[in-house]
């Protein structure tokens, strides 16, 4: 039997959600679905493997009603993402809370700021954000949106759908096209550090704007520190 043969007869028997599981599984870029404690426990234990190589988080929230959150999507360097249903969850374990806490672990993302305010509130404080718009601007890139920075710095697209955007994230059952709408903004946000970062010659440069919202009218005179060297981590 072809592969695409087979495909085809799981996705009968099994159903488009779980064909989606299984198929993501195929691939190192994993996007892990995570409803209950523990799945929450694994999934933290594979983010952290992944951080003691690179230590830093592609991170994106997702909410119907603020500051309540849906859903908080982590990313590792390696494309591993969780897209963890907090609103699912009856218990949040100690281990997502000291990986969100955990100063030397990085957390990237555009409005980032925000994604950080609305976690405090859940009882989810969480350190080291840095929004991507100064690692553009500290790099010589343009401090744009996701979507934009994503085309400009990666070559990549991101669908942005108002249908999903706006989106029950508190449904009974995600989508396939909600799960990968949501991973795929955590995605992103590593994929453009990634890129930006092996512009400077320590990533420590962007240790001073931290926990920091961008303010365009403040913020746009930063000058590049591009360098010739270039390092990861």
């Amino acid at each position: 039997m072809s592969e695409s043969n087979a495909l085809q007869s799981i996705a009968i028997g099994v159903g488009a959600g779980l064909l989606y599981h299984f198929l993501n599984t195929l691939s190192e870029e994993k996007v892990e679905l995570v409803e209950n404690l523990q799945q929450c426990v694994e999934a933290v234990k594979i983010l952290r493997k992944h951080c003691n190589e690179v230590p830093v988080l592609g991170l994106d929230c997702e909410w119907v009603d603020a500051p309540n959150v849906s859903l908080l999507q982590l990313c590792s360097h390696k494309g591993y993402c969780a897209v963890i249903r907090l609103c699912k969850m009856a218990s949040i374990p100690m281990s997502l809370c000291n990986l969100l806490s955990d100063r030397k672990v990085v957390k990237v993302g555009v409005g980032i700021a925000k994604d950080c305010e609305y976690l405090e509130e859940c009882d989810l404080p969480t350190n080291s954000a840095l929004d991507l718009r100064f690692v553009a601007k500290l790099t010589g890139a343009k401090p744009q949106n996701l979507a934009d920075m994503y085309k400009a710095v990666v070559g990549g697209t991101l669908k942005k759908d108002l249908e999903l955007t706006l989106s029950d994230w508190e449904a009974y059952t995600l989508t396939p096209q909600q799960i990968q709408y949501a991973a795929d903004d955590a995605k992103a946000g590593i994929e453009i550090y990634k890129t930006l970062a092996k512009k400077v010659s320590d990533v420590n440069v962007f240790a001073q704007y931290y926990d920091m919202d961008y303010v365009p009218r403040r913020d746009n005179d930063l000058k590049s520190v591009a360098s010739d060297e270039c390092c990861l981590q």
